[in-house]
């Protein structure tokens, strides 16, 4: 079975959008999924939930979630409460959103890993749930093991500190392109891009996630790269 390819931009607020607006990257990016980072930062306003559920139905959704569950809160107590009244706020998006992305902070190590294991299993998140580690302590097979154990999708990551490969832990993989020499701030070569391809396709998933946050250059390796993957399948 031939896996099915989303490629996106982590967000569409940046400078190689002309209007940095949604409509705009539906209408010109050549792209069908989008990471929205901004809900880390803040809870958006119900209104704009709707505008992007109604406008955005092309799109495969990807939403990371607030700091205020994983770096404030880490998991803790309150935890459960502020996560519900999240969701909730994008229930007109729901059916169009295929990851919540669990971004760690750095200082989260794998003792933390069953408090993360059972906020999961009572947010009730299940195949919903992407987990993307800073802390290099948690790459390890012991961690990937526990990963698929509890049915998280690992969240590969390009980026200058932490192991450069691709990981699968269910019959997705996920990967984030931060910036190999910089964060936010490098521009992928079509080589670069073709190596990380291939780590995507002996891994042999079904789904392919592939989400740029390189800043500048997102929009033109997030396309170089759909195409890279999509020749493959030829």
């Amino acid at each position: 079975m031939r896996p099915r390819i989303f490629c996106g931009c982590s967000g569409w607020y940046y400078g190689w959008n002309p209007e940095l607006s949604l409509d705009w990257y539906l209408a010109n990016s050549g792209l069908n999924a989008i990471e929205l980072n901004a809900s880390f930062y803040r809870f958006p306003f119900p209104n704009q939930v709707k505008s992007w559920a109604k406008k955005g139905q092309s799109l495969r959704w990807v939403v990371k979630v607030n700091r205020g569950i994983t770096h404030r809160l880490k998991f803790g107590k309150g935890t459960l409460d502020l996560f519900k009244a999240f969701r909730e706020l994008f229930e007109p998006l729901e059916e169009h959103i295929d990851f919540y992305l669990f971004q760690l902070p750095p200082s989260m190590r794998p003792s933390f890993a069953p408090k993360i294991q059972a906020f999961i299993s009572k947010a009730k998140i299940f195949e919903k749930a992407a987990i993307e580690v800073r802390n290099s302590e948690w790459f390890d097979a012991r961690w990937l093991d526990w990963a698929k154990k509890a049915g998280l999708t690992w969240v590969s990551v390009d980026c200058p500190d932490l192991p450069r490969d691709v990981y699968k832990t269910t019959d997705t993989v996920y990967v984030r392109m931060h910036g190999r020499t910089f964060w936010y701030a490098h521009k992928y070569s079509q080589s670069e891009l073709l190596e990380v391809a291939e780590k995507i396709y002996k891994a042999k998933p079904k789904k392919i996630y592939v989400f740029f946050n390189n800043d500048h250059d997102m929009l033109a390796n997030a396309r170089q790269m759909r195409s890279i993957l999509e020749k493959k399948l030829l």
